[in-house]
């Protein structure tokens, strides 16, 4: 009799066959962890957060007529549905962490603190619907709700405030900064200037168009600070001046001048600028855009000032008349940025002045398909493309090739499984040593309905991820955010409940899918299950497989119990083991308690065997697996 081990598990592989994988890699892995110490473990339970945010309403039931009294009726789609959201937080009041979600027609701020959980609302202007595709990023003390085609919506962070439009229409130079009366107070080299609502940043330039002091008229200066909406300051080396008169401007674009948010779906935060697509143009009426039909183009903003963009020297266009497209952009260093184009990437380089920066081809064998699955992992890019999860360092992506190895390779089947019409919704992020990706798996299936976890401590994909109510939940987005026991990956489902993953050590997911009953806790079970390798002795021999051995402990917070199944290959067989109970006198394992199960196979003659392990009730962990067998036929004649 021969024993074959796996003392410890750490990731899993559904390319290779089952007998040609090594000791601790297993065929797959459902709602799994394997950390350091080499066990796998049920994942933990997600948590509600915020329930469903939005109630469907009533639907036309079949046949149905419209009484037509003189007005035209029109059928409005008012299906409601999540367009965006993002983490929140107030750089200057650090005790509140948020979520802001975005639907048709409201946001709602998401507070994160378990000793509050509330929802506020946060009005957009009148008359506006999120009716098309749409983003949220915070940037400069704002939270910018973009909409493609649309003018983009802005808020102060103020719960008391509601989103407003951003600028649009002609940008009008030189905008004239400075109240009427004594606006400039000079003290120790600090001017201090009055100008009500002068839309300033830190770091904008000024200009000295008029001055009744020692400030002469066309120096430039950059905003040291600003202290309200209503004041800001600069440095001059001058004289003091108690109060006097002096006007002042922003700098007036060259060339073809400066306008407005191109209304782009999307915004990245780079070198303190907004890098934006670049598809519309900004027509002289307010609200007014018209298609470029280009979409592989960028606009940068005129540094922090979020509503102006230089139409000369601030844009780019990487990849020019060809077939291709942006898909994202990422801000890798200060003055690099990264383009994922659906077919190449590129980076433009030397972003800190517009003008002298340049744009370099990385490759054009490989692209990106989707833009939120664009994660930065120290120096490692991580993202989704045809081929796969690429996993590059930045010097890595200019050697990157066609034919270079995905670093999803081990779990083919699995991205062979996501459905290509649906996969531009992927989402992913980093957080505590994990790359998470929400992605579409099934034919037909258009919503993120599962989630691939890469462990980068184990350097394997250790778990695919899903909750039992698959029919009605999924992971619309995830988002890193929180701050001390609130810090975690959350995921908000397409009618607005926000969920924490990992949350609870009970062993169950308390979820939100219904819409139609407001409050509704749905409580499931988490369906994980491991399946082995194929265990063949290192023989191509038929064998007798005798026994076998698992080594498991509960978690300390709940009774564990699971199901043991066994396949056999050449000759098939299904063999059901049991489960873990009924090898403990009908009792489960109780709480935090180990113990080592030992079982019959029946002498099942075969060429290898697999286990499959299918949680019922708990978190176990499975710590080791031994089978036992021994070779069945050792003639040197030909076996019939």
């Amino acid at each position: 009799m021969v024993d074959e081990l796996d003392s410890g598990f750490f990731g899993f592989n559904n390319r290779f066959r089952p007998d040609q994988l090594n000791p601790g890699v297993l065929a797959d892995s459902q709602n799994g962890r394997m950390d350091l110490n080499g066990e796998w473990q049920v994942r933990k339970g997600i948590d509600i957060i915020s329930g469903s945010l939005l109630v469907p309403g009533i639907g036309l039931t079949l046949p149905f007529t419209l009484d037509d009294t003189g007005t035209s009726p029109v059928l409005v789609d008012i299906v409601p549905k999540v367009v965006a959201s993002c983490a929140y937080s107030n750089p200057l009041d650090t005790t509140g962490q948020f979520i802001i979600v975005a639907t048709n027609s409201e946001a709602v701020l998401v507070n994160l603190d378990p000793l509050v959980l509330t929802t506020t609302s946060i009005a957009y202007p009148a008359g506006v619907e999120i009716t098309g595709k749409a983003s949220l990023t915070q940037a400069f003390n704002k939270v910018i709700l973009f909409r493609r085609g649309q003018t983009p919506l802005i808020w102060d962070g103020n719960s008391a405030n509601d989103f407003v439009k951003a600028e649009s229409g002609d940008f009008q130079q030189p905008e004239q900064l400075g109240d009427a009366g004594n606006n400039t107070v000079i003290l120790n080299g600090q001017v201090t200037v009055t100008s009500t609502a002068h839309g300033l940043n830190e770091k904008d330039k000024i200009v000295i168009t008029e001055s009744s002091s020692d400030l002469v008229v066309g120096t430039v200066y950059d905003v040291a600070t600003v202290p309200n909406a209503n004041t800001f300051t600069f440095f001059a080396q001058i004289s003091d001046l108690a109060a006097s008169n002096n006007y002042y401007s922003k700098p007036v674009s060259e060339g073809v001048g400066y306008i407005r948010m191109p209304a782009p779906e999307y915004g990245v935060y780079h070198s303190e600028r907004l890098a934006v697509p670049f598809e519309f143009n900004v027509e002289t009426t307010v609200d007014t855009y018209t298609d470029r039909g280009t979409r592989d183009e960028i606009i940068f903003s005129n540094g922090q000032n979020i509503e102006a963009y230089d139409d000369l020297n601030g844009k780019f266009r990487p990849n020019a008349g060809t077939a291709d497209f942006i898909v994202g952009l990422h801000s890798f260093t200060k003055d690099t940025l990264i383009v994922f184009m659906r077919n190449s990437i590129h980076v433009i380089s030397g972003t800190t002045s517009l003008p002298s920066a340049q744009v370099t081809l990385i490759t054009n064998e490989i692209g990106c398909v989707s833009r939120d699955s664009i994660v930065q992992v120290g120096e490692n890019i991580m993202f989704l493309s045809d081929n796969g999860v690429y996993g590059v360092s930045f010097q890595d992506l200019y050697n990157l090739r066609g034919n270079e190895v995905p670093l999803s390779e081990s779990i083919d089947a699995t991205i062979q499984d996501i459905n290509k019409n649906a996969w531009s919704n992927s989402v992913g992020v980093y957080y505590d040593n994990k790359y998470y990706l929400a992605v579409p798996i099934g034919t037909g299936v258009n919503v993120n309905n599962k989630i691939v976890i890469y462990n980068f401590l184990n350097k394997q994909w250790e778990s695919v991820d899903k909750v039992d109510d698959t029919a009605n939940f999924d992971f619309n987005r995830l988002i890193v955010a929180g701050d001390g026991l609130t810090r975690g990956v959350y995921a908000i489902n397409t009618f607005g409940g926000v969920h924490k993953l990992e949350a609870r050590t009970d062993g169950v997911d308390l979820i939100t899918s219904d819409p139609s009953t407001v409050g509704l806790v749905e409580t499931y079970n988490i369906p994980a299950e491991i399946t082995t390798r194929q265990f063949t002795l290192k023989t191509i021999d038929r064998k007798k497989w005798n026994s076998f051995e698992i080594s498991t402990q509960s978690s300390p917070e709940r009774n564990s119990d699971f199901t043991i199944l066994a396949e056999t290959e050449n000759i098939d067989y299904n063999l059901n083991l049991g489960t873990l109970s009924e090898r403990l006198d009908g009792d489960p394992l109780l709480q935090n308690e180990d113990v080592s199960i030992r079982g019959r196979i029946g002498n099942s003659r075969a060429y290898g065997i697999q286990f499959n392990i299918n949680n019922i009730v708990g978190r176990p962990r499975i710590r080791s697996l031994k089978v036992t067998g021994a070779q069945a036929f050792r003639s040197t004649n030909t076996a019939i």
